[in-house]
Order: C-alpha cells, then structure tokens, then sequence
C-alpha cells in the first residue's frame, strides 16, 4: 500500500503469524483434538498462569493436561468472539461449546485469555474460563 513502510509490513506479518498460531491452537488442539499438534504449537516449556497459579510445563506435562481435560469435555464448537493481535501477544475472547462427557449433557465455557508467541510457538499463556457462560454473538 502507498504510505507503508518496510517495518509496518513486518508488523502486519508478525500479528498474522501469532494469531495465527492461536486460532490454529484451538482448531487443531481443541476441536480435533490433535494433540500432536502441540509439537508446532507450544514452546517447551510452556509457562501458564490460571486461577491455580503459574506452572512451568514441558510439552509433555502440558499434553498429559489436555489429554484429562479431554476426558471431561468434548468441544463441538470453537466460537472466537473477538481476537486482537500486536507482535507477539495476542488476546483472544471465545465460547467453547460442547458436551460434558461426565453428565453427557451440552455445556460451555467462556474463555479469556492472553499469548505470548515466541519462535512461531505459545511459549506463555494467562488464561481464565466461566463454566455455563457464553460471550458469543450468535
């Protein structure tokens, strides 16, 4: 475009490649529940901060949480309601819909949750989630 210059295209091309690696996050771990994909998603270690605190996983550790999680819920749709991306942090607001494998009955999960992107890979993540909330437009 006229008017840019070689650094805003740098920037442009930063903020689409971590959120990239995000939406791709959910898509791939989440809704297909690939968690091979961790090997292209998340640095090792991975540092996550939650309501329990801050842990610094490996990439092992990290899939043997997902794996539990898994076993609880099965999300049938990821819904991101608002994404935003500046270099390499991005925040991201979305509804994961699904069923609750223990009760078999439809549930949600509301999410709020910021990335640090680092080498193309989640290297830290803050998170928090509502059960039964549903922030979509839909």
């Amino acid at each position: 475009m006229a008017g840019d210059t070689g650094g805003e295209h740098a920037a442009s091309r930063n903020e689409t490649s971590a959120e990239s690696v995000v939406r791709a996050y959910w898509e791939r771990v989440w809704l297909e529940r690939d968690l091979d994909a961790l090997e292209d998603l998340i640095a090792d270690p991975l540092v996550r901060h939650t309501a329990e605190g801050t842990l610094s996983l490996t990439r092992r550790e990290f899939r043997l949480r997902l794996a539990d999680a898994f076993e609880m819920v099965r999300a049938t749709e990821v819904s991101i309601d608002a994404i935003t991306a500046d270099g390499p942090t991005v925040w991201i607001r979305l509804t994961l819909r699904g069923v609750s494998l223990a009760t078999a009955a439809p549930m949600s999960l509301a999410w709020l949750a910021q990335y640090r992107i680092e080498a193309g890979r989640i290297a830290e993540l803050w998170a928090l989630h509502q059960p039964g909330t549903d922030w979509s437009t839909r």
